[in-house]
């Protein structure tokens, strides 16, 4: 059984049973694909219930990723919650909630992640980036260009 999966075996159809694990960041990453790294353990939340051949199910995860900052590229860390809700196919008396949390951390990715409120971003002329100090371009030159085209 992986740790996505849960037994109902000790459902007994009135009340929904209740899971809470602690799930490895470094055994979750594949869920992101890519789009940020979780950089803490997730907790995760959930109950469910049968319905007919399936299991439907509900809760929580949260827990602490890290994305590239939209502004200056560079790491922006946030705490996260997420939502997340499903059915799922019933194989025996367990069920997988992998692609529910999949979708869950997914909807949760922020728009515009930044290092912080005030991130002041790269310079457009030559990258430099403007959290670090001033570069040497002088932003007149650059209203100057973007004016003349």
């Amino acid at each position: 059984m992986t740790d996505l999966q849960f037994d109902l075996s000790e459902e007994n159809g009135t009340e929904p049973a209740a899971f809470k694990r602690r799930l490895d960041a470094a055994r979750l990453q594949d869920l992101l694909a890519g789009c940020a790294t979780l950089t803490a353990p997730v907790e995760l939340a959930l109950s469910a219930r049968r319905q007919g051949g399936q299991v439907v199910f509900s809760g929580s995860a949260r827990g602490e990723w890290e994305l590239p900052c939209v502004r200056c590229l560079g790491p922006a860390r946030a705490p996260f919650r997420a939502a997340l809700e499903g059915e799922a196919p019933l194989s025996g008396a367990t069920f997988d909630a992998t692609e529910g949390l999949r979708q869950a951390l997914h909807l949760a990715l922020p728009l515009g992640p930044r290092c912080r409120p005030d991130c002041r971003g790269l310079c457009p002329e030559c990258g430099a980036d403007r959290n670090q100090g001033t570069c040497g371009c002088r932003p007149d030159e650059f209203a100057a260009r973007r004016n003349d085209a």
